[in-house]
């Protein structure tokens, strides 16, 4: 299940959800892009990318940055969709202060929640699974409340109290926290790297060969793990 995140920065309508032109063929293909109100297309062999109003088509190919390669077929564009390589981005996932269970050497990006229930449950399981580190990442997306309790475990003067609260152990809330000396500036860093990985919606995942998960049902994380190459 995928909750939807409110803060105004993610609510950046998806690139796949309207096509340009009816799919009536195989000369006639589209694929997602990970850019807001945009997708691939490939008509009679042609390659474009297009508004997802249909309106403006930008014909030729794409750089990906990231990736470090140029985008010219539809299955690049759809890997790129996907996939989100944080080593080749040189993306330092401690700069948003995570909470981190497990020690393996393969790490696992969730964005989280305290509040969402289907984060709770992906919680739970991966606490189950050995050999990865998960970089717990608590962001404000479902009002003020979640808001208050991100700052307060942030900010926490008991940080074991924060990573239980964090990691399931205990109920969410808000609990005693540091004055005016806590930086915050790692929740506006968490929302901006969300806003900049595509998050639409809690939980998000990114695993560590780069594949990205959006949404979580109870049971299927050791199974997606076992996918990475």
């Amino acid at each position: 299940m995928l909750r939807r995140i409110f803060f105004p920065l993610l609510l950046a309508t998806s690139a796949c959800a309207l096509a340009a032109e009816p799919v009536d063929g195989q000369h006639n293909q589209t694929a997602p892009m990970p850019i807001n109100g945009m997708i691939a297309a490939v008509k009679n062999g042609k390659m474009a990318f297009v508004s997802d109003n249909g309106r403006f088509v930008f014909r030729g190919s794409m750089y990906d940055t990231w990736a470090q390669k140029e985008i010219t077929t539809l299955e690049e564009a759809e890997q790129a969709s996907k996939y989100i390589d944080l080593q080749k981005i040189k993306f330092n996932i401690e700069d948003l202060v995570p909470f981190t269970v497990g020690s393996g050497s393969k790490t696992v990006v969730v964005f989280t929640d305290p509040l969402c229930p289907s984060c709770a449950n992906l919680i739970s399981d991966l606490k189950k699974v050995d050999g990865y580190s998960f970089k717990i990442v608590e962001v404000p997306a479902l009002g003020d409340e979640s808001a208050k309790i991100v700052r307060s475990l942030l900010c926490a003067k008991d940080k074991n109290a924060a990573f239980d609260i964090a990691t399931g152990k205990e109920k969410p809330k808000v609990i005693d926290q540091r004055g005016n000396d806590c930086d915050t500036s790692p929740i506006g860093k968490r929302i901006i790297s969300a806003q900049m990985f595509g998050v639409k919606g809690v939980p998000f995942m990114i695993r560590n060969d780069g594949l990205i998960k959006h949404g979580y049902e109870k049971g299927t994380l050791s199974n997606w793990l076992m996918g990475a190459n």
